[in-house]
């Protein structure tokens, strides 16, 4: 052993004694100004580029083998500006020399000041560093692949690395796009990092001071923590890191593991900003004129991820702006060919707040531009986005005001692939009642394809409406079924598409607006010469409200309307296009009772006759009227029907699921007026 050891320190001796000759060597026999003018020569035979050193360059060499470089500039490409691409104050690097015989590799400051990097690209898409950036020949070689043997001595063998610290400052970096028209500069650039070493906790700080031209942005972001790295396990982490920017505030932690050529990652961030108004335009963004100007204040979130090189979690969300919480999870799995997924949860939010405030005074003039400059057609959206992906997600609300509805307990349930985009279900209650439904969205044809069918369950019609609207035109408790199809996204390409059935019912409710046992008197004293009588409320109560559709290309077709009250029976049939927008329907009301619980007087004349009210013209302002001709002609001819009969069995039965009329017996089903939409409740 003392003979092995002895060889070893006459050979430690040896190296240290040719260390020192090469050192004087160096010292004497190097001219620094001839190596420059080498090195000058050298970049540019290999880039075209002028390498000018405005300083000397020095040397280091026990214990540390050190270099040190004073102003230097390495010219631009042909045809960029300024004529410098790079230049440096002062550059600074050494490396101990000791630990290098045990196979340690111990680098003291590294330094560097005064950087200035001008970055480009001109107009034809050309960068000033594609020249430097060319792959050579040895480049283009597939790397060897080292063997079992060779790795195993490399994992043996592997060398601890230590750096004392790294100081940059005064660093500028600018990058002008002139095929984007965007120029982006980081000026005032400071990194600070403390002595780095296998398993050692080493602070660092950054700050610069970035502009942007578009969006126009002037911050100074400030980026502390602490960081470490386990050379052996392969890990690196981060936390008590600190940014601030604008008025945002991140604090989290950040951890990163790669073994067996595989890496994961975790991190958690909370992010706090005062005022969301004044990031947005702190980040050139003009904050949304809303309705409400004290919305878009606060924010507050947590997020915690994890994940892979292939996949990633959302462990957890927490966000909340002004008084709306969000919480929620998701994944993204493959990330070559993602699938995500998500369950998000809102406890409460109100959109009208959100929504532009509304303009006073200004309906007429948008109807004035429309008639005489009209806009252009729309256009189907570009869906193509949907026929790759992969999504499932689950989505719930407990109260939602949107349009002035207030709306609870919504869940809807999402799925999209192979660009079939589902929901299924979609739930939520409304105004004393519920409401569900099914949708699709096929997005693999070239018009894409939808189908949508729901269901509504005792509605409250007059609230909603109210709401809605501004007043209640309708009231009652209201059931309601439907089931379309169409193609197309834009307003017209619904209109002329949507195809399919619906049902409604109302009870016990009232249409307001109208008062038909008026208009009848009225068209009655018109008959009989005589004044009609004045001013009474503009409603019709009914018990029943019950009636069907047919839609096809956005022609719908009703033939068995039935609105049932103590005076009054009214039943309709007749058609709307949507496409054309207009309608054609036609009334008939038979007075039941006497017209005095309308307010009015009693005209037992009109007892039992069918008295036809027509609707036509535009869906947007149709004509509402009493066909007086032909109540004179029923009236003068002795013609009275029963009306109503026949099809109030059928649609009480098939809709409310109420009993038959005492005393009447089934009818035959090529016999029931309202039989084809049998079923549609069921």
């Amino acid at each position: 052993m003392n003979k092995f050891l002895k060889i070893v320190l006459i050979i430690i001796a040896a190296l240290a004694a040719l260390f020192i000759a090469l050192c004087i060597y160096v010292v004497l026999a190097v001219d620094t100004t001839k190596l420059k003018d080498e090195i000058a020569k050298t970049v540019k035979e290999r880039t075209g580029r002028e390498l000018t050193f405005e300083g000397d360059i020095g040397f280091n060499f026990f214990p540390w083998l050190g270099l040190e470089i004073g102003p230097t500039a390495l010219g631009n490409a042909p045809g960029f500006a300024p004529d410098e691409m790079v230049r440096i104050n002062r550059a600074e690097a050494s490396i101990r020399l000791l630990p290098l015989l045990s196979g340690n590799v111990a680098v003291g400051n590294v330094v560097l000041d005064g950087l200035t990097l001008n970055l480009a690209k001109n107009k034809q898409g050309v960068t000033n560093w594609d020249d430097l950036a060319g792959a050579g020949a040895d480049a283009e070689k597939p790397a060897e692949k080292a063997t079992p043997k060779e790795e195993t001595a490399k994992s043996e063998s592997s060398a601890s690395l230590s750096v004392e610290g790294v100081e940059i400052t005064n660093a500028n970096i600018i990058y002008d796009d002139m095929q984007a028209g965007k120029k982006t500069a980081i000026n005032d650039l400071d990194l600070f990092v403390g002595q780095i070493g296998d398993k050692t906790r080493f602070p660092f700080e950054l700050k610069f001071r970035l502009k942007l031209d578009s969006p126009k942005i002037d911050t100074r972001p400030v980026l502390t923590g602490f960081a470490k790295f386990d050379q052996e396990a392969g890990s690196f982490e981060v936390d008590d890191m600190e940014l601030s920017l604008l008025n945002l505030e991140l604090t989290g932690l950040f951890f990163a593991k790669t073994k067996d050529d595989a890496t994961s990652f975790s991190s958690e961030i909370k992010m706090t900003t005062s005022s969301i108004r004044e990031l947005l335009a702190g980040l050139g963004m003009t904050p949304p004129d809303t309705a409400d100007p004290d919305v878009l204040k606060p924010l507050a979130a947590t997020i915690k991820v994890n994940g892979t090189d292939t996949q990633a979690s959302l462990e957890s969300l927490s966000l909340k702006f002004d008084q709306t919480l969000v919480t929620g999870q998701g994944s993204v799995k493959n990330f070559q060919k993602p699938a995500i997924a998500f369950n998000v949860n809102v406890d409460g939010i109100d959109v009208d707040r959100y929504l532009p405030p509304k303009s006073e005074g200004n309906d007429a003039q948008p109807a004035a531009d429309s008639a005489s400059s009209p806009e252009a057609p729309a256009q189907e959206p570009d869906l193509s986005a949907l026929k790759d992906l992969d999504l499932k997600g689950k989505l719930t609300v407990g109260k939602l005001k949107v349009m002035n509805l207030t709306i609870t307990d919504i869940l809807a349930e999402i799925t999209a692939q192979n660009g079939l985009v589902t929901a299924d279900p979609m739930n939520l209650n409304l105004y004393g009642g519920s409401y569900s439904a099914r949708g699709t969205l096929d997005a693999s044809k070239p018009v894409a394809a939808w189908t949508e069918s729901g269901r509504l369950k005792n509605v409250q019609a007059g609230p909603l409406l109210k709401d809605l609207t501004g007043n209640d035109r309708l009231s009652g408790t209201t059931n309601a079924q439907y089931d379309l199809t169409g193609a197309g996204l834009t307003p017209d390409n619904i209109k002329k598409s949507v195809s399919g059935t619906a049902s409604f019912a109302f009870t016990d409710g009232a249409i307001s607006g109208i008062n038909v046992a008026k208009m009848l008197r009225d068209g009655w004293e018109r008959l009989k010469g005589r004044p009609v009588s004045g001013d009474e409320p503009a409603k019709t109560d009914f018990a029943e409200l019950l009636g069907s559709a047919t839609l096809t290309n956005g022609h719908i077709v009703n033939k068995d309307l039935l609105m049932k009250s103590p005076l009054l029976r009214v039943t309709g049939q007749g058609w709307a296009d949507l496409p054309k927008n207009s309608t054609d329907y036609t009334a008939t009301v038979t007075v039941v009772g006497t017209l005095e619980g309308q307010d009015g007087k009693s005209i037992e004349d009109l007892k039992g006759l069918p008295l036809p009210i027509n609707v036509k013209g535009s869906l947007n302002n149709p004509s509402i009227s009493l066909d007086l001709k032909a109540m004179g002609e029923a009236l003068f001819q002795g013609t009275f029907k029963e009306g109503a009969k026949g099809i109030e069995k059928t649609i009480k039965e098939n809709i409310l699921g109420g009993s038959k009329p005492s005393g009447e017996t089934d009818a035959k089903p090529a016999d029931k007026p309202g039989g084809f939409i049998k079923g549609l409740f069921q």
